[in-house]
């Protein structure tokens, strides 16, 4: 995408967007920045045939990028709703009618030292933590896990909070068919494996179930070899 990006005549950027890039001091993260950008606008231009150039995004500072109101008008800044994750390489982005999150976690079984259920006594409802418990092998462990964060992600993208510890372990994620009161939100999940042998989760949430009317595209690098929907529900 950076690469792409490169070849786009200059000041496809916009004020608030150049504004964010100089503030930005290591180069490979000032690669991603762009890239992402570019990969918003991409998106954008093939769902509307229009050129990468015609749109203008605003960079809020904490925030989700936006339409700019002054190029598209308010109405296309409220019904046009920009998700952006990045994880090693590899980033997701999304455009929906309605508020919409995504995440996209890279885990690298074999070289992560981050230990699973540490990290889901900080981030998982009670019942989470017992699955993990539960679970047959530490692998499996990790991979409920990066399952549950994804989606715990991209919820509080759609809401428009980041992650909010002071309740993440309020909230639970559950397989769609099996039934829930209390939903908070819908998502659908991606898993995968990269080219390099990583499990790759892919998540995207939002308040409407009838935002899955689109399939995954794109990640020619990845290995997509499960889809599955879930609900984010009220403990």
């Amino acid at each position: 995408m950076w690469a792409h990006a490169q070849q786009l005549e200059p000041g496809w950027l916009t004020e608030s967007e150049q504004a964010r890039l100089a503030s930005i001091q290591k180069p490979p993260r000032r690669q991603e920045f762009v890239a992402c950008r570019y990969a918003l606008r991409s998106l954008l231009a093939n769902a509307t045939a229009t050129a990468v150039e015609h749109w203008r995004l605003d960079a809020p500072e904490g925030r989700a990028p936006r339409l700019s109101s002054q190029h598209h008008g308010a109405h296309a800044v409220a019904t046009t709703h920009l998700a952006l994750s990045h994880s090693g390489k590899y980033l997701a982005c999304a455009v929906a009618a309605q508020p919409v999150g995504v995440d996209i976690e890279v885990d690298n079984y074999r070289s992560s030292r981050r230990d699973p259920l540490a990290l889901a006594a900080i981030a998982c409802s009670a019942c989470e933590v017992r699955q993990l418990h539960a679970a047959d092998c530490e692998q499996s462990r990790r991979r409920m896990f990066v399952q549950w964060w994804s989606l715990k992600e991209a919820y509080f993208k759609c809401i428009g909070t980041g992650v909010d510890f002071s309740s993440v372990q309020r909230i639970e994620c559950r397989l769609a068919q099996d039934g829930a009161a209390r939903v908070l939100a819908h998502g659908r999940s991606w898993s995968g494996k990269t080219t390099l042998g990583q499990y790759v989760v892919l998540s995207a949430c939002s308040l409407d179930r009838s935002a899955w009317a689109s399939a995954l595209a794109g990640g020619a690098e990845i290995d997509w070899r499960g889809q599955s929907d879930w609900v984010v529900v009220a403990r």
